[in-house]
């Protein structure tokens, strides 16, 4: 990438944890030997570091938790019982770029700052699985510009005959050599759970496959751990049997990351996210009036992905809650947690394959998060353009009756609905987002209100829904409040 600078940690030459005893030489003299002292002394060094690493990823992913954490942990482990680190300088250069802190345990990038953040402010696992990614991602571009992963088949030279050289390099194949589709994800190409979807099914394939040995590799390591252990000095680093449980504990609960997986193999099928991109929906719909409607209105529905965005429910009946708990928990679109405190949310933007807009709503109830995603395109119905919600997996359409309202304002309202192409009966309930510009403290804001009515059409409908039965005409209101993102 012209003008990109791979930023790569410089690795720290001594530290308290990596002083070097007569332990770490002794342990080094196992691995080699047939090694000089200076061999044997760098070898106890890098492998401190690599224990050091693990130590500070553990104490960070304790405070700073999310499902892909464990996977970033199992390899930590895998590293450190194998000492990978010490036979190879690579390895250890490596593990540095990969570190999610530096050697205070502060987040030692941007991405991995933003993570921090995110969990901190206890934001939902999803979210915080998604901007894990990101920073790694991150790391792996930096790594890939600096040619880590290159240099390390450089270092292997004519070592391919060596049992222990080929395990590095087959864990080096089923790690970075499996991230095939990274770079469009870095690109924007494609979701970032969607390339770690890919590259998690290739490095799953490859180890039940040709990585028997790797494996076994491991699992050696990890008993001679337990059983020869001799307690060292005291030193801040984790020991090797807690790292040989540690191991056998993430890879029994990495299975988790698989939501992942299915996150990402959903998001292939939204497309490309299109934060700068733009539809006429509206102008389409209801042509020259679009005049009437205010210009902050006409630019959040071109793009809503460039405004941040609060949302608050409002359930005002028993049934209204019953009906929104049941709709979450069976289709997995929906909102139940009713409460005036606005809650953070976030919209984005996905441009699909036939160039077509997937809408994506994400709302953080505290470590839950609730997702509407939909499509919406423009139809011919008799004639005439016509807005259309399309919830893709529901096979359900919903018609929209789109016009300008009062002091510049826009109502969108559900007027048919369509299964499988086939126009249901019309009830009394009705659904209907009304948008208005409002200022406060001199500042323009976008207050969207989705309100679910009980509008019967007949005498007798209205008899029944509020004589009878006590209903009252506005069931549910979710407030949305958006302001423009501003960039620095």
């Amino acid at each position: 990438m012209p003008g990109h600078k791979a930023v790569i940690p410089e690795i720290p030459i001594f530290d308290e944890a990596s002083e070097l005893r007569a332990e770490d030489l002794t342990e080094a003299r196992h691995y080699l030997p047939k090694a000089c002292e200076s061999e044997l002394e760098i070898f106890a060094r890098r492998q401190l570091r690599a224990r050091r690493r693990l130590t500070l990823m553990r104490a960070f992913y304790h405070h700073h938790p999310c499902r892909l954490a464990r996977l970033h942990l199992l390899a930590g482990c895998a590293i450190a019982l194998g000492r990978f680190a010490g036979f190879s300088a690579s390895y250890d250069r490596l593990g540095e770029a990969f570190m999610p802190v530096d050697s205070d345990g502060n987040p030692r990038t941007e991405g991995w700052k933003i993570y921090a953040e995110a969990c901190a402010m206890r934001r939902p696992l999803e979210v915080r699985d998604e901007l894990w990614l990101a920073a790694h991602m991150k790391d792996l571009e930096a790594v890939k510009l600096a040619r880590l992963d290159a240099a390390f088949y450089e270092e292997m030279g004519e070592r391919e005959n060596d049992p222990t050289w080929r395990l590095l390099r087959q864990h080096m194949e089923v790690t970075i050599g499996a991230r095939l589709m990274d770079g469009a994800a870095l690109s924007g190409a494609v979701a970032y759970e969607t390339a770690f979807g890919a590259s998690l099914a290739v490095t799953v394939k490859r180890l039940f496959t040709a990585g028997w040995a790797l494996l076994g590799r491991y699992a050696v390591e990890g008993v001679r751990a337990v059983l020869t252990f001799k307690k060292e000095s005291r030193r801040h680093l984790i020991n090797y049997p807690r790292t040989a449980f540690a191991l056998l504990r993430y890879s029994l609960t990495v299975w988790r990351a698989s939501k992942v997986f299915r996150r990402g193999v959903r998001a292939r099928e939204r497309g490309s996210l299109a934060s700068f991109e733009g539809w006429n929906l509206l102008e389409e719909v209801i042509g020259d009036r679009l005049q009437a409607v205010h210009p902050m209105i006409v630019d959040f529905y071109t793009n809503p992905s460039r405004y941040q965005v609060k949302a608050a429910l409002d359930l005002k009946t028993l049934p209204a809650k019953f009906w929104s708990r049941v709709a979450t928990l069976l289709i997995g679109q929906g909102l139940y947690e009713s409460d005036k405190e606005a809650i953070d949310a976030r919209f984005r933007i996905f441009r699909r394959r036939d160039g077509s807009m997937h809408f994506v709503r994400e709302l953080y109830c505290g470590d839950k998060m609730r997702v509407f995603d939909s499509d919406f395109i423009v139809r011919q119905m008799q004639g005439k353009p016509a807005l259309f919600e399309v919830f893709v997996d529901l096979k359900v359409d919903v018609e929209m009756a789109v016009q300008p309202i009062e002091n510049g304002g826009l109502s969108i309202r559900g007027k048919n609905i369509y299964f499988r192409g086939v126009r249901l009966p019309q009830t009394g309930i009705k659904v209907e987002f009304q948008s208005r510009v409002v200022t406060v403290d001199g500042i323009e804001q976008l207050n969207i209100d989705g309100q679910l009515l009980m509008q019967p059409q007949t005498r007798w409908g209205k008899f029944l829904a509020y004589k009878v039965l006590r209903r009252p005409e506005h069931l549910a209101c979710i407030h949305y409040t958006a302001t423009p993102i501003t960039s620095n």
